[in-house]
């Protein structure tokens, strides 16, 4: 008697088939591409004295708690009158208020914008694409970023704009 050594492969008809590093890259993007436009990765400058707990926490580095913090303290004071304001609320220091600069503007109280009160070194949200930054860590890992400024600074020399 002859016993078939072949084991045959069992497949299961609706299974998923683990991606690949290439498909993940490429859905990564897909998902930027078509997500990216009314977004947290939106071009547009969050105006600081209108801005909802939602908007401030899409922005690098703030949270929840500093999210509410800043809610606090502008209703509290009627409102930001320039953006340097902003380092008196509690868990904004000098460096994160240099990073944040750039995605915030001011309007005056009739609700015009005001670009004297926009401090972005020449930066302008509105009208420029943020451009995709990716850099490998030591362990391999690849990372993703619009905020280049947050990246580790062992990081920063080997950041690449995604083209």
């Amino acid at each position: 008697m002859r016993v078939n050594q072949n084991k045959s492969k069992i497949s299961q008809k609706g299974a998923l088939a683990p991606l690949t590093f290439t498909k993940k890259v490429f859905l990564f993007i897909l998902f930027i591409l078509l997500f990216s436009e009314g977004s947290i990765f939106s071009q547009n400058k969050i105006n600081l004295n209108k801005a909802t707990l939602e908007e401030l926490k899409s922005l690098p580095g703030i949270g929840e708690v500093t999210a509410k913090n800043i809610i606090e303290y502008r209703d509290k004071i009627g409102g930001f009158k320039n953006l340097e304001e902003l380092k008196k609320v509690k868990g904004i220091g000098e460096k994160k208020f240099e990073v944040l600069k750039n995605y915030l503007t001011l309007d005056d109280p009739q609700g015009n914008t005001s670009d004297n009160k926009v401090l972005s070194e020449d930066l302008d949200l509105k009208k420029e694409k943020r451009t995709i930054y990716y850099y490998y860590d030591e362990k391999g890992v690849l990372h993703y970023t619009q905020f280049p400024e947050m990246v580790p600074p062992k990081y920063r020399k080997t950041l690449k704009p995604l083209k």
